[in-house]
């Protein structure tokens, strides 16, 4: 039986409807980029605080996350409201994030008491990790139900992804100019503050309010609601392919963390050079490869596209970490171009396989509880920026990193500082990338076996499982040893 008869359903999006929802990613790209890149020297350069103390103060706000996000996704799975279950939690977060991001910014670095900078420290990033898993949760889930028709489902995925590489540009950019700016002195703590603090989320919260008026949830809803257990949080992982994805997304997402929050440091005390221009290089050589992938991504292995290319990411990245010092710093723009050339299948594919994984779970589970899949997925997201700045920060404490004692004067770092930059940020990168590689390999949900997974939830919405044919329960024993 043709699997591919199966996996035909109408065009159920507008246009206006796609834009809006894309647009929502400008928070999950945005703001994760963000605080990637300029919360830990902020916190180090600006607040004042010790690098090791500044790093286990976000580790400590991402304990939470290990409880919240699987939580949340419970909660939005169980929630049932007239205008959805996901809804309802992006639009509340969409206001909230504004109250956050005006904390969580706010500089503190003329308080006298080291103690009391990192306690407001931990508050506010533990209220604003709140917020975030309110929202990250509910619209990641919200990706694999906006529409049911699987090349429109990948269409839109593409698109917010688009939009989240952009946001993370931008996020990435600006507050390193803003930062640049800062230190040379051109501006003050309070127009650093109204840039970063309100202007950025108010920037966030826009799209989040708008997907609760404009948006639809198009996947039927369960009958019986998900039991409030442990269970429920770690279900997903009994979905083999689940797990492979966590991997290759684990891999992917702490390896880009620890890229954007070493190459400000590296900027500026390795190489001497511009971290906007790292980064927009980076960024910038990324987004022209989505067309390419995008047009792929309906015709070649997914995961094909998220490994093909990280040998190449591999090798230019070790370039960037013995780049010279002394050498023009043109050089290392060039490998930090071809690093992004080999990384842009990887740092794509996740969220669009996720989908997928998600129809193998319901396939195996008899349910589909996709809130309970992306409180796994977001969770592993912000626990790897966590990741990433607690390797930094330590990384910086044992290695001698000497604060700045003027936020306008940078000091002169040991060679054991330098040497201590390019192993967290370059080694790190490798060996993650690494052995997402070899992940990506054995990934068992091909495209092949993605169509015959929704061959097989079609028949059984429509007829059941049970009168299948000898040849159709042959292919399903056979896809259920293979991905289950």
């Amino acid at each position: 039986m043709n699997a591919k008869k199966y996996d035909v359903d109408l065009t159920q999006m507008k246009g206006k409807e796609k834009l809006i929802f894309a647009w929502g990613d400008v928070f999950g790209g945005g703001a994760q980029a963000m605080i990637g890149v300029l919360y830990l020297i902020f916190l180090t350069d600006v607040i004042g605080l010790n690098p090791a103390i500044a790093a286990t103060a976000i580790l400590i706000s991402k304990i939470w996350d290990a409880v919240s996000d699987p939580i949340m996704g419970v909660v939005s799975d169980n929630t049932r409201t007239k205008i959805g279950r996901r809804r309802p939690f992006i639009m509340a977060g969409g206001f909230l994030v504004i109250i956050a991001f005006a904390l969580m910014w706010l500089p503190i670095g003329g308080w006298e008491s080291d103690a009391a900078k990192v306690v407001f420290a931990i508050s506010t990033f533990l209220f604003y990790s709140t917020i975030s898993t309110i929202i990250a949760v509910p619209y990641s889930s919200l990706s694999a139900e906006i529409t049911t028709n699987v090349k429109e489902r990948n269409q839109v995925n593409v698109i917010r992804l688009v939009v989240s590489t952009l946001a993370s540009a931008v996020c990435t950019l600006v507050p390193a100019m803003i930062l640049e700016i800062f230190k040379a002195g051109t501006i003050g703590i309070n127009t650093f503050y109204l840039v970063t603090g309100i202007g950025f989320g108010l920037f966030f919260a826009l799209p989040l309010i708008l997907i609760g008026f404009f948006t639809k949830e198009r996947v039927e809803l369960p009958k019986e609601k998900t039991v409030f257990e442990v269970n429920s949080f770690v279900k997903p992982l009994k979905v083999k392919a689940f797990r492979g994805l966590v991997y290759m997304y684990l891999c992917q997402s702490i390896s880009m963390d620890i890229l954007s929050a070493g190459i400000i440091y590296y900027s500026l005390y390795v190489v001497p050079g511009s971290a906007t221009v790292f980064l927009g290089t980076f960024i910038g050589v990324q987004l022209l490869m989505f067309p390419i992938i995008s047009k792929l991504v309906n015709t070649v292995d997914k995961k094909k596209i998220y490994y093909f290319g990280l040998p190449i990411a591999i090798l230019g990245f070790i370039g960037v970490g013995l780049y010279p010092s002394d050498w023009s710093v043109i050089g290392a723009y060039a490998l930090t171009a071809v690093t992004a050339f080999g990384f842009a299948g990887a740092q794509l594919m996740s969220w669009i396989i996720f989908p997928d994984a998600v129809d193998a779970g319901e396939l195996k589970l008899r349910e589909r509880p996709t809130g309970s899949f992306s409180g796994i997925m977001t969770f592993i997201r912000k626990t790897s920026s966590a990741i990433a700045i607690q390797i930094f920060g330590i990384m910086l404490y044992i290695s001698g990193y000497v604060k700045p004692t003027s936020t306008n004067q940078l000091p002169t770092q040991p060679d054991n500082a330098l040497l201590g930059i390019r192993i967290a940020m370059s080694l790190s990168f490798v060996i993650l990338m690494t052995i997402g590689y070899f992940a990506a390999r054995k990934f068992v949900l091909t495209n092949e076996r993605s169509l015959q997974v929704r061959k097989f939830l079609k028949i059984r919405e429509e007829t059941g499982l049970e009168n299948l044919s000898v040849e159709d329960q042959t292919e399903l024993r056979k896809l259920e040893s293979e991905i289950f």
